[in-house]
């Protein structure tokens, strides 16, 4: 069984409701046994204090957000095992900004995602017919093994968000990518999260984040992968885990629950193969 969630949100992002012990208290509820607390950190590769709000918490509330998550993982102790981590965006070039920001602050895990390509987010709907889409996954597919191999991130997250409302990629470009990308993030030591948010989004797909084929690429290398419901309500914490227990099954995938050592901290992983395949 799933009894961890590492990818949560609240109110300091803007677009998620409810405040952070919101967040604990229904994790607590469901009898969880590890809780994330992962909002989205700043922008921090823009001018401003607060370059965009509505999407990313301001610069100046940061210190706040990790003083009392802090707070709430002592509080809690004895009810569950809170880790304290922020969600960062990979902006290529802006690598020793993040960096900085990140060793300033005592971080159990980081949450490493890319959200845009060609300068555009990955949920503009508007580029697939504006860019050309080989062009789009080439350059998102480029920028996720930037982030693996940077060394800034523990978890990456919601792999292959660039499908969400695309047109598809290519079966013959997967092919070419998904087998490099599988490879540099196996080299990496990163973790990999199964994220149930694409099942709000697009509820009738057969696979979360990542999608089936970059799944059986990274479980062919032995990938460690973990579970993350991105949650932006306390109601949508452990969101379709029960999907990706069913998806296990399906595959006849060993869930043997372990911890497994990041830079920072553990992170509990499941569907760990034995690592030397593919």
């Amino acid at each position: 069984m799933i009894t961890f969630d590492y990818h949560s949100h609240n109110d300091r992002c803007g677009h998620a409701i409810g405040k952070l012990e919101d967040y604990v208290q229904q994790a607590v509820a469901l009898g969880l046994t590890h809780f994330g607390m992962s909002d989205h950190g700043p922008a921090y590769w823009l001018e401003g204090d607060h370059a965009q709000p509505g999407i990313q918490m301001a610069v100046s509330e940061l210190p706040s957000y990790v003083a009392e998550a802090v707070v709430l993982k002592e509080r809690y102790a004895d009810e569950i095992a809170l880790t304290v981590g922020i969600e960062a965006d990979f902006i290529e070039g802006h690598e020793e900004t993040l960096a900085a920001w990140l060793a300033a602050h005592p971080f159990d895990y980081v949450l490493g995602s890319v959200h845009y390509a060609l300068g555009h987010s990955v949920f503009n709907r508007r580029r697939w017919t504006e860019q050309r889409p080989e062009r789009i996954f080439r350059d998102y597919y480029r920028q996720v093994i930037l982030a693996a191999q940077s060394g800034l991130f523990d978890i990456l997250s919601h792999l292959t968000v660039i499908d969400t409302y695309s047109p598809g990629i290519p079966e013959k470009l997967a092919a070419e990518l998904y087998p490099e990308v599988a490879a540099a993030i196996a080299e990496s030591g990163c973790i990999v999260e199964l994220n149930t948010s694409c099942y709000r989004k697009q509820p009738l797909w057969n696979a979360p984040y990542p999608n089936l084929p970059m799944f059986m690429e990274l479980i062919k290398r032995g990938v460690p992968l973990t579970f993350g419901s991105d949650c932006h309500a306390p109601g949508e914490i452990h969101f379709a885990h029960e999907k990706v227990e069913k998806l296990r099954e399906k595959l006849g995938l060993v869930s043997e629950v372990q911890p497994y050592q990041v830079k920072r901290s553990q992170i509990m992983t499941f569907l760990v193969p034995p690592r030397g395949g593919g």
